[in-house]
């Protein structure tokens, strides 16, 4: 998956989970971060997780967060999509 960023193409992406936002656009989980690609083809860093490994993706109902698997860690993150804080629920 290659998509455009502020500073032009982005390396292909190693893809370890991906959800949709219901709004055409997409959140990825990238190793230590998790992205958000827009309808339009602007991505943003919604959050990331330093010294840990993420896989897998899911999407609150309401869109409003994001769960994450921190495979190195064995926890479960919970990503605020409008503030990208995270905790950890698990």
């Amino acid at each position: 998956l290659a998509l455009e960023g502020e500073d032009g193409p982005l390396a292909p992406l190693d893809l370890r989970g991906v959800a949709s936002d219901h709004a055409d656009g997409w959140y990825v989980a990238t190793g230590d971060s998790v992205l958000h690609g827009s309808a339009v083809g602007c991505v943003r860093t919604v959050a990331t997780c330093e010294g840990g490994e993420l896989y897998g993706l899911a999407i609150s109902p309401d869109g409003s967060a994001l769960f994450v698997a921190d495979c190195d860690n064995n926890k479960i993150r919970r990503v605020e999509v409008a503030t990208g804080a995270v905790t950890t629920l698990a």
